[in-house]
């Protein structure tokens, strides 16, 4: 019988963390589900801890190793592996409330017209608890990320489940092999591509996820995500802002330079030509717009070089 879910967890050198995901998702409510452990590379004991939990026999487990490519990729090619209606992804060092699994699955399969439907977004919360962030408004909302984010000001980390045939749909015209080895990439390079289009997603004020800082682990890419070749992806991020939300920034004069700096800035960190700066610009208003902040963003990078 096919499951209802899968869940997906990209992993590189997270033995000492990756048991702590194994057990949640062994006390989760809602067991009609498959995991998908996706392998990126690891040179650690990885592979023997993975055997002991699939000979363990408590869980539908599917075990692929790769060579390192980096968790943007490494997620994509798991979800490309994914047969079930809907998938969630937790990171190798996640937890998640034993009630996550039933409270997502009765939120996103209850949805009318699942192809406008991207899927369900919760809530994180620390170790002791506390809601990681902002509650969304009133009892939730049906909407957008962009909304969620500058109309309604949410911030914090949230997570949620997906649809699968939606999400195919747009990977399908995603080519993410540009970023194959470029270090960290921000997940907005390519959920800003359909949020833009219009595609839905439903919040609902659930803690659904536990953040766990791990401030000391050197292999936890929230540590290292501001160095090194991890400053490609940056910029990226900003240019998927700029390019695929265009003239909605303008209602939000503050998040609209705040990112054609850090495009500019992380460009001037990348050694990028000054006609590119100019030249990846889709919207002809951000690209005019971008003439008279060149300066400052300039000053910006000189200040903070020294």
């Amino acid at each position: 019988m096919k499951n209802k879910l899968t869940v997906i967890t990209p992993t590189y050198n997270r033995a000492h963390t990756l048991e702590r995901v194994y057990n949640s998702l062994r006390e989760q409510t809602f067991k009609d589900f498959i995991w998908i452990i996706m392998d990126d590379g690891s040179t650690d004991n990885t592979p023997e801890l993975v055997d002991t939990f699939i000979r363990e026999k408590i869980l539908k487990i599917e075990y692929f190793r790769d060579r390192n490519r980096h968790k943007f990729i490494t997620v994509f090619e798991g979800i490309k592996k994914v047969q079930t209606p809907y998938f969630v992804i937790i990171d190798s060092d996640d937890s998640w409330p034993e009630d996550s699994f039933q409270i997502l699955y009765d939120a996103v399969s209850g949805i009318e017209n699942k192809d406008e439907f991207i899927g369900v977004i919760g809530h994180s919360a620390d170790t002791e608890g506390n809601l990681v962030g902002d509650l969304f408004p009133g009892e939730g909302f049906t909407g957008s990320i962009f909304e969620m984010r500058y109309k309604y000001k949410v911030r914090g980390d949230k997570n949620g489940i997906f649809i699968t045939k939606s999400y195919l749909r747009e990977l399908e015209k995603f080519d993410y092999s540009p970023y194959e080895n470029k270090g960290y990439i921000p997940q907005n390079v390519f959920f800003t591509t359909y949020d833009a289009k219009g595609l839905k997603t439903k919040f609902i004020n659930k803690i659904i996820r536990i953040y766990h800082k791990d401030e000391n682990d050197a292999a936890s890419v929230s540590n290292t995500r501001w160095t090194g070749k991890n400053i490609f992806g940056l910029r990226e991020g900003h240019k998927s802002m700029l390019n695929n939300y265009g003239n909605r920034l303008f209602l939000y004069p503050k998040p609209l330079v705040r990112n054609l700096v850090g495009f500019q800035y992380y460009s001037f960190m990348n050694k990028v030509s000054l006609s590119s700066f100019f030249t990846e610009m889709k919207n002809p208003f951000i690209k005019y717009l971008s003439v008279f902040v060149l300066p400052f963003s300039y000053i910006y990078y000189l200040i903070k070089k020294q």
